[in-house]
């Protein structure tokens, strides 16, 4: 779609007003109010202003991780979030950045299809990621699927 704009947030007040969107990414709101303030937050806006998506993306060493990925919820499914994440990547690469790292839940089906068809690859599992410890319900499902285990995926940027 023709207009719209990605910017990036610095941290301070000003990304109180994204912790909704944030929200969406994450289903600790705990993690979220721990990282939203690190790193570099994208906002992809529309053509009239209004922020469609975000991304949060945080150093770690020689490669970043998209910590998260989210589009206004009435917004999904209509290729938003493959413009805004390819957008994003395409400026990580223009800065140099070698690699990326996502990190979803093996429950989240949706998800995993929409890095994979980014150009993700699997990477590796890290089993029990979603517990108590870090502020996940024990009772948390996507899909009918427990969420437990983090998937880990990358992308060769350079």
């Amino acid at each position: 779609m023709t207009g719209e704009r990605l910017r990036i947030v610095a941290p301070g007040a000003h990304r109180d007003a994204y912790l909704a969107l944030l929200d969406l990414a994450d289903d600790s709101p705990d993690q979220v109010r721990g990282y939203y303030q690190r790193g570099d937050l994208y906002v992809f806006d529309g053509a009239d202003g209004i922020p469609l998506g975000v991304v949060l993306v945080l150093a770690a060493g020689d490669e970043v991780e998209l910590k998260a990925v989210a589009v206004q919820t009435a917004l999904q499914r209509q290729g938003i979030g493959r413009r805004m994440l390819a957008a994003v990547l395409a400026d990580l690469r223009a800065r140099g950045v070698r690699s990326a790292v996502v990190g979803t839940a093996s429950a989240g089906v949706g998800e995993l299809a929409f890095y994979q068809k980014a150009g993700f690859r699997l990477r590796d599992i890290e089993r029990d990621y979603f517990n108590l410890a870090r502020g996940y319900p024990d009772d948390l499902q996507d899909n009918g699927i427990p969420v437990r285990d983090m998937v880990w995926m990358d992308q060769r940027l350079a």
